[in-house]
């Protein structure tokens, strides 16, 4: 073989001068055109620029190239220079099936050189990456027939291969069958394995039989048992723990006690730590975020002087999951301009709802510009496309939505739920059930969320017959167990068209009681159909809801008063007050300019208050010249029609309207959000008003949304 030609120091400089992955390819190319992309510098060079750019675009394209030209190099450096690949693609959430090829190269092209004791531990974790354990047996085939087996190291990894994947009988096997003695690694490793599949006695048998037991040993049991929730055991190993508590074993015992909702407990033990770090402050806040203490949560969350991602997340996600979305949209700002801290997959998700549920589309799509600007892939387990998917069905851009999810490599069921809801929510109720059609024949099982967003199709299209088809396959056909919120759009759908008995039938064969879903969807039925019989039977079933609601008793007031029932419109009334029953206050936002701005029925809080009525009053006047007549049978007091009309104008989606149409001069889409159910009166008007502006106006209820263009309605008065 002749000597390895110099290498010229221009190019070596080059070569140690990169460091981003954009220099992957151009470099490359000035290699090859020297003549010198063969020399082992300039290889190892390349590869260890793949090592810390694996994720980047090019690095595939060079991965196969630089695999063919290892095995021409000298025999004394293949080995090493293929274990800086397989380790380079290890590391890659994208591509970890080039640590694979590049294993194979090895195996076919290696001439005198073959995997060595490092080889392996890397290509494993590139096989854990890709979940794949057929992959993980033949390494394993590999390991026993090179002789491996007697090696400590390479046990451990294929120990903790096995265990990762929960194939805990190969992992027995591979543990007692192993001709090394084992060290409190490999025990360790086989207890985490049975911790993390659930198989507590198992794990505490190989326990209690350790020669040896360190900090790792009784972090991990004490871990398992706190994660189960048998939390007496975890205290009482935790008391008896003779080498000194870890800060891991503290914050085993925070988190599992917090997960549980045991929160003083965990607490106590914070507060009792003698050393806390991130991952405790992180177990405290998350244990408040999810139980809903987000008063409590923001303190401490307000005292940490040091915060990951993980602490923002919990911030976040927490606000969203007590739907105080402004308040989270407000957290990643201030995580934007006050940390250096990057959000990750998990806290967009968090950001998304918020956005969504605000019906926020200019800071949903700063929010997705992000995302593109950071490469954050859309195709993982993290649901980010599905998330970004809901939020702009949730904000009506329903065209985007669809684009989106079509460019999904990746089509997950919560992709598929996204757009068959958002569909089925933005008015499209046929487009939804092809959706669904399609998801039958090319996409994954349809779970309870797919279902609920075919039947809420079929609700708002009005589409009994196939309600009814879709309802009785549930089951039979596609495995899934009606819930009561299935029960509540198929009594809903049922009731909309009228078939008032039926729907009735369909509660009373229910397995369960009735909630305020179930019962109100009836009651709305009654209302539009004006049948006071429906609503004189449920009446009982109303009052002895537990936990009592307003929405069911203000139904039923509207009917009575609907009806000139005032006596019992009064009763009603006077029941939730009796009761402590609040009825919730109508709210509506509406989003310009990239800020929130929200207006509560009958509110004059508003700095424009005294222009936006003014302006209502003069927009009431006009509608009424083209025909507009107020709509006064839901509201609830005895007053003459005057006084109905005066309180149907400070309804609080109709002081959003006013407040965009005064200020929106150039803004092309109304958007507003409202809490409650859009009343017939307020969703007449905008209709009216929608024939005097060239805006399209979108209002999204609680239920669905109402695109108004030109005097009509997307809903088609159907809602």
């Amino acid at each position: 073989m002749p000597p390895t030609p110099p290498f010229p120091r221009h190019l070596e400089t080059l070569l140690r001068s990169c460091c981003a992955a954009h220099h992957l390819r151009p470099l490359l190319a000035r290699l090859i055109v020297a003549g010198l992309v063969r020399h082992p510098l300039a290889l190892r060079r390349l590869v260890e620029l793949l090592s810390v750019a694996a994720d980047h675009p090019a690095a595939p394209l060079l991965a196969r190239p630089l695999s063919r030209l290892y095995f021409r190099l000298a025999p004394a450096s293949t080995t090493f220079l293929y274990n800086l690949l397989i380790r380079a693609f290890s590391r890659s959430r994208r591509y970890p099936a080039e640590s694979l090829i590049a294993f194979s190269s090895l195996l076919r092209h290696g001439g005198r050189s073959f995997p060595d004791r490092f080889t392996f531990p890397f290509l494993v974790k590139a096989i854990s990456n890709l979940n794949s354990p057929f992959e993980g047996q033949q390494a394993h085939s590999q390991v026993l027939k090179r002789g491996f087996q007697s090696d400590v190291y390479v046990v451990n990894t294929f120990l903790s291969m096995y265990a990762s994947f929960g194939v805990m009988a190969s992992a027995q096997k591979l543990f007692d069958s192993s001709s090394v003695v084992l060290d409190v690694v490999s025990w360790n490793t086989i207890i985490d394995g049975y911790v993390k599949s659930g198989a507590m006695e198992v794990a505490r048998r190989i326990f209690d039989e350790m020669p040896v037991r360190n900090e790792v040993s009784w972090s991990a049991i004490i871990s398992g048992y706190a994660g189960k929730g048998e939390l007496e055991i975890a205290q009482f190993l935790f008391d008896r723990m003779p080498v000194g508590r870890n800060i891991v074993t503290w914050n085993s015992m925070i988190s599992g006690f917090a997960r549980h909702g045991l929160l003083p407990l965990a607490r106590k033990l914070f507060d009792e730590m003698p050393v806390r770090n991130v991952v405790s402050w992180n177990s405290m806040v998350s244990g408040y975020a999810m139980n809903g203490e987000m008063d409590l949560a923001r303190e401490l969350f307000d005292l940490m002087l040091e915060r990951d991602v993980v602490s923002w997340s919990c911030m976040i996600s927490g606000y969203a999951q007590v739907n105080q979305y402004m308040e989270a949209l407000q957290v990643f700002k201030k995580m934007q301009l006050e940390s250096s801290v990057k959000p990750n997959e998990v806290t967009m998700v968090s950001v998304l709802s918020a956005c969504a549920h605000l019906a926020a589309l200019d800071q949903g799509k700063w929010v997705h510009a992000y995302i593109d600007k950071n490469h954050m892939t859309l195709d993982d387990d993290y649901n980010l496309g599905a998330a970004l998917i809901d939020m702009y069905a949730k904000c009506g851009s329903m065209e985007t939505a669809v684009v989106l999810f079509h460019a999904l490599d990746r089509k997950n069921v919560s992709s598929w739920n996204a757009l068959i809801t958002g569909l089925a929510i933005n008015g499209a109720a046929r487009e939804s059930l092809e959706a669904f059609e399609w998801m039958k024949r090319s996409g994954p099982k349809p779970n309870d969320i797919t279902l609920l967003g075919v039947l809420t199709a079929c609700t708002h299209g009005g589409l009994v017959d196939e309600g009814r088809r879709y309802f009785e396959n549930m089951l039979k056909v596609y495995g899934v167990q009606p819930e009561m919120k299935h029960y509540g759009c198929i009594v809903d759908l049922l009731g909309r068209a009228g078939f008032l008995e039926e729907a009735e039938g369909i509660i009373r064969s229910m397995p369960m009681k009735p909630d305020v879903m179930v019962l109100g969807a009836l009651l709305g039925a009654c209302r539009i159909h004006r049948d006071i019989r429906v609503a004189d039977m449920i009446r009982s079933q109303v009052l002895n809801l537990k936990p009592q609601q307003s929405g069911c008793h203000v139904i039923l007031s509207n009917i009575y008063a609907a009806a000139g029932r005032w006596d019992d419109a009064s009763e009603m009334r006077s029941l939730l007050k009796q009761s402590g029953i609040r009825k919730e206050p109508g709210s509506s936002s509406v989003e310009l300019d990239g800020v929130v701005y929200e207006f509560v029925a009958g509110g004059c809080s508003h700095p424009e208050a005294s222009t936006i009525y003014s302006w209502l009053d003069e927009m009431g006047r006009k509608l009424r010249s083209l025909g507009y007549l107020p709509v006064t049978e839901d509201v609830l007091l005895d007053l003459d029609g005057e006084d109905k009309e005066t309180c149907l104008s400070r309804h609080s989606e109709k002081l959003a309207l006013a407040f965009a149409l005064l200020r929106a001069t150039c803004q092309s889409t109304i958007r507003i959000l409202k809490n409650l159910r859009i009343c017939g009166d307020c969703h007449l008007f905008i209709k009216h008003v929608s024939k005097l502006y060239p805006q399209q106006i979108l209002v999204r209820d609680r239920i669905r949304f109402h695109h108004f263009k030109g005097g009509l309605c997307s809903c088609k008065d159907y809602w």
